[in-house]
C-alpha cells in the first residue's frame, strides 16, 4: 500500500514538472523509452508495437499563439539586420587591418547559433521550453541592446556571439512548442506563420534599422529591443503545465535522426549558402551597384516568405517527402538559370525558383524532425538537426571555395545545384519505394 501510495505521488510530481522533466522520469516508473507527440494518431498507428507516453499540455492563448507565431522573428533580427550596419562599424573600428574581424561581427552570430541550438534543445527537454526561451530572450535584448555602447571591436564579435547561442535556443525552442501544443495539420499552418512572419517583418525592419544606422551604428541595435515584447507574450501565454501524461501502444522508430542531419546539412547549404555566390553573379552579368543587387534580390526574399506562408497549403495535397523532392527539383533548376544565366533579368529568375523551393524547405525539415522526434527528446532532437543546419555553411563552404577559386561562381552555383537534385531524386526514389511497398501489402 504504502509502495504504491509512493509510486502515485512520484507520478503526481513528475506531471507537475515542466514538459520534457515531467515525460522523462514518468517514463522511466513506466519503463517507457520511447515516445510520440501529443494527439498524433496517424503516428501512434505507425509505431503500433511498443510504449509511449502521450502527453496533454496545456493550451495556450491568444497571447501564447502570437508569441509562437512570431518566435522566428529574433533570429530574424539577429541575422537579417547585421548589414545595414556593418559600414557604420567599418568606419568606426577599421584601419586597414581589421578587414576580417568586422566580417566576424557578421559571421560570429552563426557560429553561436551552431553551437546553441542543441545546448538550448536539451536544456529545453530538461528544464521546461518556458523557462529556456524567456532566459534566452531577455539575454538577447539585453547583449543584443548593449552592444550598441561597445568600446572595442572583440566586444561585438564577443556579442554576436552570445546572441548566437540565444537565437540557436530560440528558434528550437518554439519549434518544440508547435510540436508540443498543435498536431495534424496545425502543425504545419503554424509552422508556415512561424517562417512567414519572421521573413516579411525582417525586411519590413530593415529600412527602420537603415534609419537608425543613419544617426549611428549604435542606435541601430535598439532594433533587438524587439526582444521584450516577445518575452511579455511568452510569459502570459504559454503555460508550463503538464495536464496529463498517459502510456499509449507505439512502435519504435529510428532514435539516431542521421537521415535528418543529412536534410540539415543540404537544407541550410540551400537556405543560406547560395546567398555566398549569387551576389557576384550578378557582378559577373553587369549588376555594379550595390542597391541594385539588393533590388534583385528583394523579390526572392519576399517569395520565400510567400512560400513559407503557403505551407500548410502544399502540406495538404504532398507529404513530408513529396514537399522535400519539390523543393529539391525546384532549387536545382533555379541554380542551373542562375549559373548559365547571361543577364541580371535571368539570375533573378533563377532566384525566384530557388526562393520557392527555399521558402518551403525550412518548416518541411522542422516538421520532419518534430515527427521522428519522441516528446522527451524533442527539443534535443530538434536542436541537434537545427545546429547542422545553421552549420551547414561552414561545413561545405570548404569544398565549394575550392570549386570557386578554380572554376568560377558559376561552379560553385552548379555544384549547389547537384546538392538539390541529389535531395529531389532521393526523395522521390523514398515516394516510389513506399507506394511498391503499399501496394504488396495491399495484394
Amino acid at each position: 500500500m504504502r509502495t504504491a501510495q509512493r509510486g502515485d505521488g512520484r507520478e503526481r510530481a513528475a506531471r507537475r514538472r515542466p514538459d520534457g522533466a515531467a515525460l522523462y522520469r514518468l517514463s522511466q516508473r513506466l519503463g517507457v523509452h520511447d515516445g510520440v507527440r501529443t494527439g498524433d494518431r496517424e503516428g501512434a498507428e505507425r509505431r503500433a508495437g511498443a510504449t509511449a507516453v502521450i502527453l496533454t499540455h496545456a493550451p495556450v492563448n491568444a497571447a501564447g499563439k502570437t508569441a509562437i507565431a512570431l518566435g522566428g522573428v529574433l533570429p530574424g533580427v539577429a541575422l537579417g539586420t547585421i548589414s545595414v550596419m556593418l559600414p557604420g562599424i567599418a568606419d568606426a573600428f577599421g584601419n586597414g587591418e581589421n578587414g576580417l574581424f568586422i566580417k566576424m561581427v557578421a559571421t560570429a552570430t552563426g557560429l553561436g547559433m551552431m553551437i546553441g541550438a542543441p545546448i538550448g534543445g536539451w536544456l529545453s527537454d530538461r528544464w521546461g521550453r518556458p523557462p529556456i526561451l524567456a532566459t534566452a530572450t531577455v539575454i538577447f535584448g539585453l547583449v543584443g541592446c548593449g552592444m550598441a555602447f561597445a568600446a572595442a571591436l572583440w566586444q561585438l564579435i564577443l556579442g554576436r556571439f552570445i546572441v548566437g547561442l540565444m537565437v540557436g535556443t530560440i528558434s528550437t525552442g518554439y519549434i518544440a512548442l508547435i510540436g508540443d501544443h498543435f498536431s495534424g495539420s496545425a502543425q504545419s499552418k503554424w509552422l508556415s506563420i512561424n517562417g512567414a512572419l519572421a521573413t516579411f517583418l525582417v525586411v519590413a525592419l530593415n529600412p527602420i534599422t537603415g534609419m537608425l544606422a543613419e544617426l549611428g551604428w549604435r542606435e541601430a541595435f535598439l532594433v533587438y529591443a524587439m526582444a521584450f515584447p516577445c518575452l511579455i507574450l511568452l510569459l502570459i501565454g504559454v503555460p508550463r503545465r503538464i495536464l496529463s501524461a498517459a502510456p499509449q501502444s507505439v512502435a519504435p522508430r529510428g532514435r539516431v535522426p542521421f537521415a535528418a542531419l543529412l536534410l540539415g546539412v543540404a537544407a541550410g547549404t540551400l537556405a543560406t549558402g547560395t546567398s555566398l555566390y549569387w551576389p557576384f553573379r550578378l557582378r559577373e552579368v553587369g549588376l555594379e551597384s550595390a542597391q541594385d543587387i539588393a533590388l534583385y534580390a528583394l523579390p526572392n526574399t519576399l517569395l520565400i516568405g510567400a512560400a513559407a506562408f503557403s505551407y500548410g497549403i502544399v502540406r495538404r495535397r504532398l507529404s513530408i517527402h513529396g514537399v522535400f523532392m519539390l523543393c529539391g527539383f525546384m532549387s536545382a533548376l533555379g541554380l542551373i538559370i542562375m549559373a548559365i544565366a547571361s543577364t541580371p533579368a535571368q539570375v533573378a529568375l533563377g532566384l525566384l525558383l530557388e526562393g520557392v523551393g527555399v521558402g518551403l524547405l525550412t518548416p518541411n525539415l522542422s516538421l520532419y524532425t518534430i515527427e521522428l522526434s519522441p516528446p522527451d527528446r524533442r527539443a534535443a532532437m530538434i536542436g541537434l538537426v537545427k545546429g547542422v543546419y545553421f552549420g551547414s555553411p561552414f561545413l561545405t563552404q570548404f569544398a565549394l571555395e575550392w570549386i570557386n577559386h578554380r572554376a568560377g561562381t558559376p561552379a560553385s552555383l552548379l555544384a549547389i545545384a547537384v546538392m538539390a537534385a541529389t535531395l529531389g531524386l532521393v526523395m522521390l526514389a523514398a515516394m516510389l519505394k513506399t507506394r511498391s511497398l503499399k501496394e504488396i501489402a495491399t495484394s
